[in-house]
């Protein structure tokens, strides 16, 4: 199947980098594997870990281990596939979403509350990422990231336009939580959103944050 020769082609990318205790595994290898596992079940989700952020591309995730037999239900095939990480935890929520999320990754950023977000698309990019940049650019978030030096550190979170689609995140939202802020999203793209805790050196206290979005894969059409 589809997916067998997708794990195939980047078999290679799956194995940690030496000497790191979580994360350490190429995102190239896994990301589309779940983003196939959750567009066949038409459902999205998040994706929330430790993480080293030392790979080239400054990103990794868990470590996996692809199912013998991949029947089974989309929250059935994940936990197969993430079973290597002892940490990881896959659980469906009651509107569908499915939570893939190690037991001891801090959520504090996330139940961070947002007074109002407004999503105009008349007046943003276009695309999933400059959507939850939008949520990261909340007065409450940057202030609580202040505080608690949970970097990167900069002013600038809108990145350029995808203009490869005419989808806009619109609406109004009041006092929502950024993680609310940001399964909101998922309703206008498909997919699910990563949330990758890395550690400062130990030159420095605190800890990273990246927050990035992965689509979901269509469903082939026979």
């Amino acid at each position: 199947m589809a997916r067998s020769r997708l794990l195939v082609t980047f078999l290679f990318l799956l194995s940690p980098c030496v000497g790191q205790e979580r994360g350490g595994t190429d995102p190239r290898g896994v990301l589309p594997i779940v983003g196939e596992i959750l567009g066949k079940a038409g459902v999205s989700g998040s994706l929330e870990y430790w993480g080293s952020c030392r790979l080239p591309s400054g990103h990794d995730v868990p470590p996996v281990s692809y199912p013998a037999n991949d029947s089974g239900s989309a929250v059935e095939v994940l936990r197969m596939f993430f079973s290597t990480d002892h940490w990881m935890r896959v659980t469906p929520e009651p509107n569908g979403q499915i939570r893939m999320i190690e037991t001891d990754v801090p959520n504090d950023l996330l139940n961070v509350t947002i007074s109002h977000l407004s999503f105009k698309p008349t007046e943003m990019p276009g695309g999933p990422q400059n959507a939850l940049d939008l949520v990261l650019s909340a007065p409450e978030v940057k202030a609580y990231r202040k505080e608690h030096n949970i970097g990167p550190f900069s002013d600038l979170w809108i990145a350029p336009g995808d203009s490869s689609t005419k989808q806009r995140v619109s609406g109004d939202l009041y006092n929502v939580t950024v993680r609310q802020g940001l399964d909101y999203v998922l309703q206008f793209y498909p997919g699910f959103w990563i949330y990758e805790n890395c550690a400062h050196s130990v030159t420095k206290s605190g800890r990273d944050v990246d927050l990035s979005f992965y689509p979901a894969a269509r469903p082939h059409i026979k």
